[in-house]
């Protein structure tokens, strides 16, 4: 009786031990519903997001396409190129370029860059048929990485729209290529390398930008320096000029003081044109000081080269030489086939701030509408005429015929030997 009773209790703690694994189990099923239905709302946001990307992609497309459809050339043959960063220098460009193969780096290792569609067998084995999947998309992403890269290869803001039509075809192809091995190459990786495309465009373009400020700031060192020996020698022209005048002065003097009655009158006419000269030599210094001292005082001036750019082509342009006609003699160098012509020169002393007025308000008018630093305006010499009169003080010759004199020679020894 005794050992009867000792083996009921027995009974109901293994029962009770049975009970909590029963309930045990219940909870873990229900926690693995749980975790099932959180990985399938992850699949579908994974799912949307890859949906919403290709829809995006669609849209770009199909607005390329109405463009088309509309006429509308690719602007960018003609120079218009809206920029989608505005990064104030090229290394800035650099480092978002670096950032951006960084997060392709990323997408591939993380493995969303491509993706099994729906997961195959391979010798009855889903591990295997995973393994081949995965083996299949790193040789698309190999694929379209190549031809991403040799898209980058003279990318610039005229053909960047083509390069990126191109790497959709690329991205297209693959796609359709391994739709078999029910594998793709995301669209959010496409967008990166989109993305890519157009910051390496607008990257060359800031570089291409900077190397002409900094030519143009070379050009200027050079052109202040040609005006410091333009000073510096015609300080020491002065100075001898001086020195002689002085001297004539003074032996014209000496002179008057033992001269004849009848010589009298030439050697005080001599005296009087000597200090002359003196005192021209003066105002001469003090234009030479006040050139020197102020930086914005210079010469705004208007020139053509019919027999290089053509008819109403005018080049406007500023420089603070003592002789502007040097600056425009170098101008007239080996880098053009004739002379320029001149049809204006003005001094102002504010001539930059001139030449900026200048240059804004023919703005339509420029010849190369992508480097707004280019001189060039195809404008009838009416419209320049008609600005510069605002100006009521300043002193403006006009001249707007062009002598173009050997070009016109070439001409009649051309038309002679027709």
């Amino acid at each position: 009786m005794g050992l009867f009773n000792f083996g009921k209790p027995k009974d109901e703690i293994l029962e009770a031990k049975l009970q909590k694994l029963t309930d045990d189990i219940e909870i873990k099923k229900v926690d693995l519903a749980k975790l099932e239905q959180q990985i399938k709302k992850g699949k579908e946001v994974i799912s949307l997001d890859t949906e919403l990307a290709q829809k995006r992609n669609e849209l770009a497309q199909l607005n390329e396409e109405i463009a088309v459809a509309n006429g509308n050339l690719n602007l960018q043959e003609f120079g218009f190129f809206e920029r989608q960063y505005s990064f104030s220098d090229s290394t800035k460009y650099k480092d978002k370029l670096d950032s951006l193969r960084m997060q392709q780096k990323s997408m591939v290792k993380n493995g969303t860059a491509g993706r099994i569609i729906t997961p195959m067998l391979l010798d009855n084995s889903k591990s295997k048929g995973k393994a081949m999947q995965n083996q299949l998309i790193k040789a698309a992403l190999r694929g379209f990485n190549g031809e991403a890269d040799a898209l980058l290869v003279k990318i610039s803001v005229v053909n960047v729209d083509n390069k990126i039509k191109a790497l959709r075809k690329v991205f297209e192809q693959l796609n359709k290529m391994y739709a078999r091995n029910l594998i793709e190459i995301t669209y959010p990786y496409l967008d990166l390398k989109i993305e890519e495309l157009r910051l390496a465009a607008e990257y060359e373009l800031q570089k291409q930008e900077e190397k002409e400020l900094l030519r143009e700031q070379r050009e200027k060192e050079r052109e202040d320096k040609k005006l410091q020996a333009e000073i510096k020698a015609k300080r020491k022209q002065l100075e001898k000029d001086r020195d002689h005048f002085k001297n004539m002065v003074a032996k014209v003097t000496e002179l008057l003081k033992e001269a004849k009655n009848d010589e009298v009158d030439e050697l005080k006419r001599q005296l009087a044109e000597y200090q002359d000269k003196l005192s021209e030599l003066d105002e001469i210094e003090e234009d030479i000081d006040y050139r020197e001292g102020h930086a914005t005082a210079g010469y705004v001036y208007v020139i053509s080269n019919i027999g290089s750019f053509g008819e109403d082509v005018y080049k406007i342009g500023v420089t603070r030489r003592l002789e502007p006609l040097e600056r425009i003699r170098e101008l007239s160098s080996a880098s053009v086939p004739f002379q320029f012509d001149v049809h204006a020169l003005i001094f102002s002393e504010e001539a930059f701030a001139l030449e900026t007025e200048l240059h804004n308000q023919l703005a339509n008018y420029k010849v190369n509408k992508v480097n707004g630093r280019k001189e060039y305006f195809k404008v009838s010499f009416e419209e320049i005429r008609n600005i510069l009169a605002t100006h009521k003080e300043l002193t403006v010759e006009l001249n707007e015929d062009a002598e173009a004199f050997e070009y016109r020679q070439t001409k009649a020894i051309e038309d002679k030997q027709l």
